[in-house]
């Protein structure tokens, strides 16, 4: 029997007005109908869900996460990274339940070490052993030795080093490669991390780079870097990388490229740069108080932060497509929303087209989820207040639906 999902307001995720009054009719795993409550005769005995007082839209996408560690917990984060294996997948566990109650029922996360720990999550929650929003899994990002984030990714040195891990990634059965094309560390404390952040200096070149694009889009596979900015932003665009994540240093000439090729911006971070509560700046930082760290690094923050809103800003009012996401902040992307609203001046629409349909498109999933309409994933969930006319509504999320199963 059919499930009839009752609301005050339907906002469906393509970025159409929305339904005053709408109904969802969801069939087993998928979306039937979408229409107005008026005139529709439900049939006796039909289930009916009944969210006549708040705004139905469909299941967020974190298109960028990190299952292992959490930034709303009290263990900073570089210690987080160093526990077993096997404590960060039950770890990463209970952060995706975090997030499937706060309304994400699709995330892709890019890389946790060498233990192919999103592989066991991913294909736990398939197997239906436990459950969680739908994973995508990059298994192994991939780094140069002296890039960044060396107990997130495996070493891949020069175009044939690039292209064979690649390959494994492919073999182990990655959804999606991801490369760290920016930062260098010169030295393995958290100093040389913070010294080789923030920075526009390329860690590999437009051929390493291109290595792996050739190899992952031959299997059929997306491509994302971590990339702050500077050359190697150029080089990934050109080759064809399909999502930049980050993107803090961009500059205005990188605009009309991002345009051109079509890819999309993820993750800009802008819990980081502008939240005073858990941000860089914030006393409740897990990592390392803002105060005890170099006046360099301060200011690296704040004008990377004023970059971030300048340029970002004018990307997107020239078009440039946003997929928001959390990275470590769990739970939390109605809080990146926020600041899409109030920093890059995203209209209240596009921020809910960029933590849905444009996540959806990020992870190549645009034919199965990120809108309400017939014949998608019934991936639905609803939100008390209307989010079009305050965003920080996103947080209030009192209904979740994956895949025409109820869990919240």
């Amino acid at each position: 029997m059919a499930i009839y999902i009752k609301s005050k307001l339907l906002i469906d995720g393509t970025g159409r007005d929305p339904i005053q009054e709408g109904v969802v009719v969801v069939d087993g795993e998928k979306i039937s109908d979408v229409r107005s409550l008026r005139g529709l005769e439900i049939p006796k005995g039909a289930e009916i869900v009944d969210c006549s007082e708040e705004t139905i839209m469909p299941g967020m996408i974190d298109p960028h996460m990190h299952a292992g560690e959490d930034a709303t917990t009290a263990e900073p984060i570089m210690e987080q990274f160093l526990k077993p294996d096997a404590l960060r997948a039950l770890r990463g566990y209970f952060s995706l339940q975090k997030d499937l109650k706060a309304g994400v029922t699709t995330v892709r996360l890019l890389g946790d070490g060498t233990g192919l720990i999103d592989r066991t999550i991913r294909d736990a929650i398939n197997l239906g052993e436990i459950t969680g929003p739908r994973v995508l899994a990059a298994i192994q990002a991939l780094r140069p030795t002296h890039g960044t984030a060396r107990t997130t990714a495996v070493v891949a040195d020069g175009v044939e080093g690039v292209r064979q891990r690649t390959r494994e990634a492919i073999f182990w059965g990655a959804d999606v490669i991801k490369l760290f094309v920016t930062n260098i560390s010169r030295g393995s404390s958290y100093l040389d991390y913070l010294r080789g952040d923030l920075t526009q200096v390329a860690a590999y070149s437009k051929e390493e780079i291109g290595a792996a694009v050739e190899e992952a889009h031959r299997s059929g596979i997306k491509v994302v870097v971590h990339c702050i900015g500077g050359p190697a932003l150029k080089w990934s665009l050109e080759v064809g990388v399909d999502c930049i994540e980050h993107a803090n240093l961009m500059e205005e000439d990188d605009i009309p490229l991002f345009l051109r090729t079509g890819a999309i911006l993820s993750d800009p971070n802008l819990i980081l740069f502008f939240d005073k509560e858990v941000g860089f700046e914030s006393q409740g930082n897990k990592t390392h108080k803002w105060e005890n760290l170099p006046s360099w690094w301060h200011e690296k923050v704040r004008k990377t932060r004023t970059q971030t809103k300048t340029v970002m800003t004018k990307a997107l009012k020239a078009g440039v497509k946003f997929a928001l996401a959390t990275d470590l902040n769990h739970g939390r992307l109605w809080m990146e929303a926020k600041y899409f609203v109030e920093e890059i001046e995203a209209t209240p629409m596009q921020a809910i087209l960029a933590v849905t349909k444009n996540g959806a498109e990020a992870c190549g999933l645009e034919n199965v989820t990120g809108t309400i309409e017939k014949g998608k994933s019934a991936d639905i969930i609803s939100i008390k207040g209307n989010p079009l006319d305050k965003i920080d509504c996103l947080r209030d999320v009192n209904f979740v639906m994956k895949e025409g199963v109820r869990y919240h």
